[in-house]
Protein backbone atom coordinates (compact mmCIF):
# COMPACT_ATOMS: atom_id res chain seq x y z
CA UNK A 1 0.00 0.00 0.00
CA UNK A 2 2.77 2.68 0.52
CA UNK A 3 4.19 2.04 -2.95
CA UNK A 4 0.52 2.79 -4.61
CA UNK A 5 -0.07 5.67 -2.50
CA UNK A 6 3.37 7.31 -3.61
CA UNK A 7 2.50 6.66 -7.03
CA UNK A 8 -0.27 9.81 -8.78
CA UNK A 9 -1.31 7.47 -11.34
CA UNK A 10 -2.65 4.41 -9.22
CA UNK A 11 -6.31 4.66 -8.75
CA UNK A 12 -7.72 1.23 -7.05
CA UNK A 13 -6.19 -0.51 -4.29
CA UNK A 14 -7.96 -3.54 -3.26
CA UNK A 15 -8.10 -4.17 0.49
CA UNK A 16 -9.17 -7.48 2.98
CA UNK A 17 -10.02 -6.89 6.34
CA UNK A 18 -7.58 -8.33 8.89
CA UNK A 19 -9.29 -10.13 11.97
CA UNK A 20 -7.91 -9.75 15.28
CA UNK A 21 -5.08 -12.57 15.52
CA UNK A 22 -3.87 -10.94 12.07
CA UNK A 23 -3.78 -7.13 13.76
CA UNK A 24 -1.99 -9.50 17.02
CA UNK A 25 0.81 -10.78 15.04
CA UNK A 26 1.20 -8.18 12.03
CA UNK A 27 1.93 -4.78 13.50
CA UNK A 28 1.94 -1.45 11.45
CA UNK A 29 -0.92 -2.71 9.10
CA UNK A 30 -2.83 -0.13 7.54
CA UNK A 31 -6.31 1.48 9.41
CA UNK A 32 -9.27 1.55 7.56
CA UNK A 33 -11.83 4.10 8.53
CA UNK A 34 -14.75 4.98 5.80
CA UNK A 35 -12.54 3.76 2.98
CA UNK A 36 -9.47 5.61 3.76
CA UNK A 37 -6.39 3.89 4.71
CA UNK A 38 -4.55 5.20 7.48
CA UNK A 39 -0.98 4.19 6.69
CA UNK A 40 1.81 3.66 9.16
CA UNK A 41 5.17 6.27 8.75
CA UNK A 42 7.29 3.45 8.55
CA UNK A 43 7.77 1.45 4.74
CA UNK A 44 5.96 -2.40 5.43
CA UNK A 45 4.63 -4.05 8.44
CA UNK A 46 6.27 -6.28 11.35
CA UNK A 47 5.53 -9.67 12.58
CA UNK A 48 5.74 -10.66 16.19
CA UNK A 49 7.16 -14.33 16.25
CA UNK A 50 6.44 -15.21 19.93
CA UNK A 51 2.35 -14.30 19.18
CA UNK A 52 2.55 -16.03 15.98
CA UNK A 53 3.39 -19.19 17.48
CA UNK A 54 0.28 -19.25 19.10
CA UNK A 55 -1.50 -19.61 15.46
CA UNK A 56 -0.03 -22.65 13.70
CA UNK A 57 -0.42 -23.38 10.34
CA UNK A 58 -3.65 -25.79 9.72
CA UNK A 59 -4.47 -27.97 6.86
CA UNK A 60 -2.68 -27.95 3.52
CA UNK A 61 -3.11 -26.09 0.40
CA UNK A 62 -6.89 -24.72 -0.18
CA UNK A 63 -8.44 -26.80 -2.90
CA UNK A 64 -9.43 -23.85 -4.94
CA UNK A 65 -5.84 -22.97 -5.63
CA UNK A 66 -5.27 -26.76 -7.33
CA UNK A 67 -6.18 -25.51 -10.51
CA UNK A 68 -2.46 -27.80 -12.15
CA UNK A 69 -2.01 -30.93 -11.20
CA UNK A 70 2.08 -31.94 -9.65
CA UNK A 71 3.00 -32.43 -13.90
CA UNK A 72 1.19 -29.21 -14.85
CA UNK A 73 -1.29 -30.54 -16.55
CA UNK A 74 -5.13 -28.90 -15.57
CA UNK A 75 -7.35 -30.51 -13.02
CA UNK A 76 -10.42 -29.62 -14.87
CA UNK A 77 -11.35 -32.41 -17.67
Amino acid sequence: MHLSVSATNFGIREYTPMNDALREVFFGCPEIEKSYAYLNNKLGIGIDETKAKRYPVEGGIPSWTMARTPDGTSSKP
